[in-house]
């Protein structure tokens, strides 16, 4: 029955995860993000202690660049994303056993920084075979067109979305090409998920000091947030009653 259980929320939680390169809406403003008290989300916030610690600097590394986690709406976001995350993080942490030792070396060779198999974390849950309902595909949530500006073959004999070596490579090149446009590694993880023309008007329109900053849509708002939390879940696994990648633990022997 537990299995059970830790199925359906897995598949709950890869249908929420937005889509890579997605819908190029226009932006409005996010949804106002008030937890109502007794809802699942309210209690997990309340009970967060452990987010003290761990956020005690208040600046974060992302991609070697430092968030600052001063701003109490910055720190408000991210727990709500740690709530909200630690609850799959045991499944997700088993696939990445899994996947992590591929996508890793990939990164290493484009010379991506290595935060960024965190971004593959969000998009699919780590099922190769992730679809979603606006038709993206694979680990890194590719849709067809981005997929096919990137080098994938998609046609009806051979889907390389699909293919978790091949399209690791392509979404090293759409974040390196990216980067050659914002300078800014927190400007590309939003741009995967909204668009790197959305990011680029967006960032001429708003004129934010921080890409962080942005006003976009709300799962683009919540996508950076996301992103940082499952960073901390990953790298901090004992604060979150969780085991230690078991790969790690072999690579240093």
């Amino acid at each position: 029955m537990k299995q059970f259980i830790l199925i359906v929320l897995l598949c709950w939680f890869s249908w929420r995860m937005v889509d890579a390169q997605g819908p190029d809406r226009r932006p409005r403003r996010a949804l106002p993000e008030v937890e109502v008290p007794g809802t699942p989300a309210y209690e997990g916030l309340n009970a967060f202690e452990v987010a003290d610690s761990l956020l005690a600097p208040n600046v974060l590394l992302f991609c070697g660049q430092p968030v600052n986690l001063d701003p109490m709406d910055r720190q408000r976001k991210l727990r709500r994303e740690l709530a909200s995350l630690s609850r799959f993080s045991s499944v997700l942490m088993e696939r990445a056993d899994i996947f992590f030792p591929l996508v890793e070396p990939i990164l290493e060779e484009h010379k991506v920084p290595d935060d960024f198999k965190y971004l593959m974390v969000i998009e699919s849950g780590m099922n190769p075979e992730a679809r979603s309902p606006a038709g993206a595909l694979g680990l890194w949530q590719f849709m067809k067109g981005t997929a096919l500006d990137y080098g994938l073959q998609v046609d009806r004999k051979r889907d390389e979305r699909l293919d978790a070596e091949k399209s690791t490579h392509a979404a090293c090149r759409y974040l390196l090409d990216a980067y050659s446009k914002f300078n800014d590694w927190v400007a590309v993880a939003q741009s995967y998920n909204i668009g790197q023309n959305r990011i680029r008007s967006e960032l001429k329109r708003q004129r934010v000091d921080e890409a962080i900053d942005l006003q976009l849509v709300e799962e683009t708002n919540r996508y950076i947030y996301r992103l940082m939390a499952i960073k901390i879940i990953f790298t901090h696994p004992d604060n979150f009653g969780l085991k230690e990648i078991r790969y790690k633990k072999l690579r240093r022997r």
